[in-house]
């Protein structure tokens, strides 16, 4: 898993910045599908597993009876609608692959998706960091 640094931005081939989420993933009918320590296990491996292929950092889970928190940091051409197609098809995939028995569940989770951006500066340090930003773009312009 991945370290938090809350002043790091993360760079991209064209691009630098932050993307947070807290996501939580609940089982089809609040089933408590992970409350044994193998499933749980499995459940954990898979997180891990489908952050890793898909360039996700995971900084923290934790893997309930009935649904999942999970702390990641997505690229930036990976919309929030992308992040939760990865993360519950992968682990699906993953997690029945692994436990057979649970393949019996036509669905492992809930349509719902629930999610939260986390920011690491406040509202005022981003205005003063875009109004700083104009303030340098002026006296590096050139003229033609």
């Amino acid at each position: 898993m991945s370290s938090v640094n809350s002043n790091e931005l993360k760079k991209f081939s064209h691009s630098l910045g932050q993307n947070w989420y807290h996501v939580v993933l609940v089982t089809k009918k609040r089933g408590k599908i992970f409350q044994w320590k193998e499933t749980k296990e499995i459940a954990e491996k898979a997180f891990e597993w489908i952050c890793e292929r898909h360039n996700i950092d995971l900084f923290t889970k934790e893997v309930m009876p009935d649904h999942v928190h999970l702390f990641v940091s997505c690229p930036p051409d990976c919309s929030i609608r992308k992040l939760f197609q990865l993360l519950k098809g992968g682990s699906s995939y993953y997690i029945r692959k692994n436990y057979p028995s649970l393949k019996k569940y036509k669905h492992l989770w809930n349509r719902g998706t629930m999610y939260r951006s986390i920011g690491s500066v406040s509202s005022e340090t981003v205005k003063h960091y875009i109004e700083k930003s104009n303030s340098w773009s002026r006296t590096k312009q050139k003229t033609l």
